[in-house]
C-alpha cells in the first residue's frame, strides 16, 4: 500500500484542507457575482481564472474528505449569493481584490505546504502556492497594465555598507527618530493597501447588510481600518515618505445585497485574521519602537473586533466549527 493509503492526515493537513475549503467556497462565491457584473474583458479573464481556481481546489479538498471518510464541511453556495443585485465594486476594485486574493493564498499555500507530511499534500498545497503566484501575476501585470497598480514608496539607494552603531536606532518616542528602514517601509504599505481593500470590502457590505446587528459591525471594521490607513500614512508622511496612492474604491449607491450577512461576516472575519498575521510579522520586521508600538495596540484592536464578529456568527448558527480534539473531560463525565 501506498503512504498516502496508509498514513491518516495530521491536524495541521486537515485544519489546512478543512480552512481552504471554507475560504474556497466564500470566494467562489464572490467571484460569481463579480463575473455577473464585470464589464472590462481583460479582468473578466482574471475573475475567471481566479474563480475556476477556486472551483477546482473545492473539488479536489472535496474528493480527499471523502476518501478519507472525513465530513465534508457545508462551506458557502449559491444560496449566499445573488448574482442578479446591482453593481456594489466596480472593475478595478474587483481586479485588485483578485491581487490580494494571490497575495493571500501565497502566504497561506506556504505555511499549508511546510507544515504538511504526507507526500500527497504537499504536492497538492505546492500546487496551490504556485497557482496563487500565478494569479497574482496576471493581476498585477493587468494592473500594471491599466496604470492603477499601487506600488510601495520610492527611496534613494544606499552608496554604502554600514553597521548599527548606536541604541538609538530602536528609539522612536523621544529625541530624534532615524529614518525609516526599506522594510519597514515595506510593511508600512502593505498594510496600508490591505487596509484600503478592507474598507471598501466593509463599505460595501455595510450598506447593503440586512441585520442592523451585522450593519452595526461592519460599519465599526470600516471605522478601525480607516484609522489605521490615517495612523500608517502618518509615520510615512512624517518620514517625507510617500504613502501608496490607493485605486478606484468607491461604491455604488445600490442597498440591494449580493451576498448573506453570513457570507459577508465570513469574508471580514478572514481579513481579520490576514490582518493580525500581516502586524504580527510588521511587528517582528520592525524595529523602532513607536512603529512596533502601532502594531501592538493594532493587534489588540483586529483582535477583539474579530473576537466581536466570531460572537455574531456563533449566536446566528453561522459558524461551523473547525477539526477539533476529542473533549475526554465530557468522555469522563459521561462514565
Amino acid at each position: 500500500m501506498t503512504e498516502k493509503q496508509t498514513q491518516k492526515l495530521t491536524s495541521s493537513e486537515l485544519g489546512m484542507l478543512w480552512s481552504s475549503f471554507i475560504e474556497n467556497t466564500a470566494s467562489k462565491c464572490f467571484l460569481k457575482y463579480g463575473l455577473s457584473i464585470v464589464e472590462d474583458v481583460e479582468i473578466k479573464e482574471v475573475i475567471k481564472y481566479a474563480f475556476d481556481l477556486s472551483n477546482k481546489n473545492i473539488m479536489q479538498i472535496k474528493s480527499i474528505f471523502e476518501n478519507e471518510k472525513i465530513p465534508v464541511p457545508y462551506g458557502f453556495s449559491d444560496s449566499d449569493v445573488n448574482v442578479n443585485a446591482p453593481r456594489l465594486y466596480s472593475d478595478s476594485f474587483l481586479c485588485r481584490y483578485i491581487e490580494f486574493m494571490g497575495r493571500t493564498g501565497e502566504v497561506t499555500y506556504s505555511l499549508a505546504h511546510s507544515t504538511s507530511a504526507r507526500k500527497d499534500i504537499r504536492d497538492l498545497f505546492r500546487s496551490y502556492l504556485f497557482e496563487s503566484a500565478t494569479l497574482f501575476d496576471k493581476a498585477a501585470d493587468l494592473l500594471l497594465k491599466k496604470g492603477i497598480f499601487v506600488r510601495s514608496p520610492y527611496i534613494a539607494y544606499p552608496t554604502k555598507n554600514e553597521y548599527v552603531e548606536k541604541e538609538n536606532f530602536l528609539a522612536g518616542f523621544l529625541g530624534e527618530k532615524r529614518p525609516l528602514t526599506a522594510i519597514e517601509i515595506t510593511h508600512l504599505a502593505t498594510n496600508i493597501e490591505s487596509n484600503a481593500v478592507g474598507t471598501s470590502f466593509l463599505m460595501g457590505f455595510a450598506q447593503v447588510a440586512t441585520s442592523k446587528e451585522v450593519k452595526k459591525y461592519l460599519s465599526k471594521g470600516l471605522e478601525i481600518g480607516k484609522k489605521h490607513i490615517e495612523i500608517l500614512a502618518a509615520v510615512l508622511k512624517n518620514d517625507n515618505t510617500a504613502s501608496p496612492q490607493t485605486w478606484d474604491g468607491s461604491v455604488p449607491e445600490s442597498t440591494v445585497s449580493p451576498f448573506s450577512d453570513k457570507l459577508m461576516l465570513q469574508l471580514i472575519l478572514t481579513m481579520n485574521a490576514l490582518s493580525l498575521g500581516n502586524y504580527g510579522t510588521s511587528l517582528g520586521g520592525s524595529p523602532r519602537r513607536d512603529i512596533g508600538l502601532h502594531y501592538v495596540r493594532f493587534i489588540g484592536e483586529i483582535g477583539n473586533y474579530a473576537n466581536d464578529g466570531t460572537e455574531i456568527m456563533i449566536t446566528h448558527g453561522w459558524m461551523e466549527k473547525p477539526p477539533h480534539t476529542v473533549d475526554r473531560q465530557k468522555i469522563i463525565k459521561q462514565n
